[in-house]
């Protein structure tokens, strides 16, 4: 057999984005969208929430009512926990090894979807009564 022929990219080239199982890509991809979506969202979020502070829970099921506040609220929650829920994931397999990674990775996902969850159920539940 012959070795394979030498390669003209520099080895930050071939390691850029691309762990060990080559599926970087994809969570790098998804935490820039992310990040991107968060910026107007957050403005959003901001400008909602000071525009609720003062008034009380029936002012803020009044200003919630509406769909664009919801559908703000609700996009934030979403993009904010896939982004956070990537974060995290990408710190676990960097820093954990063996059955902790396992461990930690699950409780990851399991604490994003509660959380996604609760803040879902809360948005929706001022929105709609």
């Amino acid at each position: 057999m012959s070795p394979s022929p030498a390669s003209l990219r520099t080895p930050l080239g071939r390691v850029r984005f691309l762990g060990a199982a080559q599926s970087g890509v994809t969570d790098a991809w998804l935490m820039r969208l992310t990040s991107l979506a968060l910026v107007p969202l957050t403005i959003g979020f901001v400008w909602i929430i000071l525009d609720v502070v003062n008034r009380d829970y029936n002012g803020v099921r009044a200003g919630l009512s509406h769909p664009l506040p919801a559908i703000v609220l609700l996009a934030f929650i979403v993009a904010g926990v896939v982004h956070m829920e990537i974060g995290m994931r990408s710190i676990i397999v960097d820093y954990l090894g063996g059955r902790a990674r396992g461990w930690a990775l699950l409780a990851n996902a399991c604490f994003s979807a509660v959380l996604a969850l609760a803040c879902v159920y809360a948005t929706l539940r001022l929105a709609f009564t």
